[in-house]
């Protein structure tokens, strides 16, 4: 049988074949991504966040190799321009240069395990805004894809309802419900959407749907979990955006006179509603309700309220030194320790972000970097009621505009996350979508040569493996080998995973090999190790294992300060490990730069004062506590802490004064109080004041050991024996120390 030449071997892949399956993979990725808050990662450190994040990631870098080819093979896909792209385009250009420009680009680049935000996701998600704008082509499809959106949003009540029932156990806290997102404020955001477009979709499909009214009930489901997640800024929102649709249907639908009358009996109940809560949020049936009290609860005085203005303020004050392009993405942690407020006293420790969205982008990214965020509400709303194609009804264009609204709002008292953020750019790339301009694309003759044929065969495959090969490497590089790493860490913090074999039979620190691979979750990782090495300190632990630790972990330290010498928190941490090891003027040194940094920080002073109180450099302590305790006075902290060096420096009638205001709680007889009293030899005053504390019912069995030592060193064995027993039969887990006191106290001199 007589072969064939090559160029007569029939093609088993036409063109047409090939772009249909390119662009069918595209869409399962594009209609996989609704499901994307289900997964939570259980293997991996921030479960509720990582896994999300590098499913996304790899997702969209998937579809990014595949849209570059179905581009290579129909230039209609291509992106076309709307002001909407323009927007995207031009917030993505603004923080990628203030990023490369902030205070610290790596942070702001690759974020860190906690939020997975920082540039990298912005490119993703500008990413999957483009290519879902230019694959999605028409408005059916979009329907489609936020029917499948609404489907996963099902599931998604269904685990919270299982929540509310009990039969789910709820991560954040023991109330508010927050599904699969490990976040009660991410499930709210989320149902806040989904009740919107099920509303929209409801109009938009028309009286020809028969299953039309299934969209009300997923709506009303959402709504419902909205509320149990008992969070006031989404309840905020969804309440805002309502009355705004409400209103723009009253004022402007003139084509529907019945659900214009609707509109405004809607409005008056809103207002009606509001009325009546703030005239009667201080009854029983109110304050019953844990949604409704923590509604009642705000107010200019309500400590939330009180903190956000607080932190809105020292936003303002950073965004004042870098006006134009801000600091970068993930690094108000330097904001907050420069600016740093002491009446902050009663909130977290530390912030990463400023708990309101136009705050964050204007720290991020400057003015250029708000101003392109808000672009991009901008152009939506432009086209929203200003399209000329695809022109929406009053009452869509109304609800799309009161979600809107219930997103901006909600973005007033807390920061963005992945969820909330594919949902407002797909919901951008479905505007685009249908306003977009047309691209002309020039038709070329078809070549009627074989020749020609097989090099357009043959530039196809070239651009086919070019485009698969870095797909891989890019998936490999962005989150493979971060995965990887991640899994490592939460594995290397598990008793049975922290040390591994090492050379010569020898045991190793398992992290180890996972912070010298300097990936974006070193900081967290290197913070995990500094915990285990306070952990590793028991006398039970062989020595060379506790000396290697610690060894490590100060390596470790110097390390990442001097990647980040105005890391604050890094600082402090390092202080206080120093300090925990007897390390003092490695801990004075750190507690001195972190001063540097954040001189108002309250805390930090009053660690170095209780270091200065363990090496009995008591001036020296007084000093600090009496510099913190005047920043804020009402610090029951600093309080403690300058009321016990003024103890060793024997000015009790001072210490009198200072814990005047705390009389009547726990912290006026604090172990470190008593303990100082009888440090400096008053023992009748030990005695005296945990009496007082067992009197006030702020004691516990152990407290009656301190009384026994107060009684024995005043020589009343009797009392001392006595309070001893009395404290036994309190906690039975003190019998065996017990008992050794007892010998003690009757072998006392």
């Amino acid at each position: 049988m007589p072969c064939l030449p090559v160029q007569d071997i029939p093609y088993i892949v036409d063109d047409m074949s090939l772009k249909e399956l390119l662009r069918f993979c595209i869409l399962a990725c594009i209609f996989a991504t609704p499901f994307i808050c289900l997964y939570v990662a259980e293997t991996m450190f921030f479960p509720f966040i990582t896994g999300k994040n590098f499913l996304f990631r790899i997702i969209v870098e998937a579809m990014l190799g595949l849209w570059v080819l179905l581009m290579f093979v129909d230039a209609t896909y291509r992106p076309k321009f709307s002001w909407i792209l323009a927007a995207a385009g031009a917030f993505l250009l603004v923080m990628t240069v203030a990023d490369f420009n902030g205070v610290n680009p790596f942070r702001s680049f690759w974020s860190n395990y906690e939020r997975m935000e920082g540039l990298i996701t912005l490119a993703h998600l500008f990413l999957y805004f483009i290519i879902c704008a230019s694959v999605l082509a028409t408005e059916n499809m979009w329907k489609w894809f936020w029917r499948t959106s609404l489907a996963s949003s099902v599931i998604v009540c269904f685990n919270a309802y299982q929540q509310l029932a009990g039969k789910e156990a709820i991560h954040q806290s023991v109330t508010r419900l927050d599904a699969t997102f490990g976040n009660s404020v991410y499930l709210a955001v989320f149902a806040l959407f989904h009740a919107f477009i099920a509303m929209f979709l409801f109009f938009r499909d028309g009286k020809k749907n028969t299953f039309r009214w299934i969209y009300p009930v997923i709506a009303s489901a959402n709504v419902i979990i909205l509320y149990y997640t008992q969070t006031r800024g989404t309840l905020l929102g969804i309440l805002g955006g309502v009355l705004l649709t409400l209103l723009l249907v009253a004022f402007f639908d003139k084509e529907h006179p019945q659900l214009k009358k609707y509109a405004i009996g809607g409005v008056l109940g809103v207002v009606l509603l509001i009325g009546a809560f703030i005239a009667f949020k201080d009854s029983s049936f109110i304050q019953q309700s844990p949604t409704l009290q923590r509604m009642a609860s705000i107010s200019m005085s309500d400590n939330t309220t009180k903190s956000r203005f607080m932190i809105w303020h020292m936003s303002w004050e950073g965004f004042k030194e870098r006006p134009i392009l801000g600091w970068g993405q993930d690094n108000f942690l330097y904001v907050f320790a420069k600016h740093y407020d002491p009446n902050m006293w009663a909130q977290e420790p530390w912030f990463d972000r400023s708990h309101d969205v136009f705050f964050d982008w204007l720290i991020a990214g400057g003015a250029l970097g708000l101003l392109s965020y808000l672009s991009m509400f901008g152009a939506a709303i432009y086209y929203l009621w200003f399209g000329r194609k695809h022109r929406f009804t009053i009452i869509e264009r109304s609800i799309l505009t009161g979600m809107l609204a219930g997103y901006f709002i909600h973005n007033i008292f807390v920061f963005d996350n992945l969820t909330s953020y594919l949902f407002f750019f797909g919901f951008l790339a479905f505007l685009h979508t249908l306003h977009a301009e047309e691209v002309v694309v020039e038709k070329t003759p078809q070549k009627k040569e074989r020749a020609g044929d097989r090099l357009e065969a043959g530039d196809l495959a070239i651009a086919g493996a070019v485009v698969i090969a870095l797909t891989c490497v890019m998936i490999y590089y962005v989150n493979i080998r971060n995965i990887n790493a991640n899994v490592a860490l939460i594995n290397s913090i598990r008793p049975e995973g922290i040390l591994v074999d090492g050379p010569n039979g020898q045991k190793k620190i398992a992290m180890k090999e996972i912070l010298d691979l300097g990936l974006f979750g070193t900081t967290e990782g290197r913070e995990q190790l500094a915990q285990l090495a306070v952990q590793t300190q028991d006398p039970r632990v062989p020595e060379n294992i506790r000396k290697m630790f610690h060894d490590t972990a100060a390596a470790e330290f110097d390390k990442e300060l001097a990647a980040d010498p105005d890391n604050v928190r890094m600082r402090s941490f390092a202080a206080t490990f120093y300090a925990r090891f007897g390390e003092y003027e490695k801990a004075l040194e750190q507690f001195n730069k972190a001063i540097e940094l954040s001189p108002t920080r309250q805390s930090t002073r009053l660690d170095l004062a209780m270091m200065y109180v363990a090496v009995r450099d008591y001036p020296r302590a007084e000093e600090q506590a009496k510099i913190a305790y005047d920043f804020a006075n009402t610090n029951p902290d600093a309080i403690l802490t300058y009321a016990t060096t003024l103890i060793y420096q024997k000015k009790l009638a001072l210490v009198d004064e200072v814990l005047a205001s705390r009389k009547d709680t726990p912290t006026a007889y604090d172990s470190r109080i008593i303990n100082a009293y009888g440090n400096i030899g008053q023992y009748q005053k030990v005695v005296e004041l945990v009496n007082e504390k067992i009197a006030r019912g702020f004691g516990s069995g152990r407290d009656y050991f301190s009384l026994a030592g107060g009684y024995a060193t005043l020589g009343d064995k009797a009392a001392a024996i006595a309070a001893v027993e009395k404290g036994m039969s309190l906690d039975a887990g003190l019998k065996d120390q017990g008992t050794q006191l007892i010998e003690q106290i009757n072998g006392a001199k």
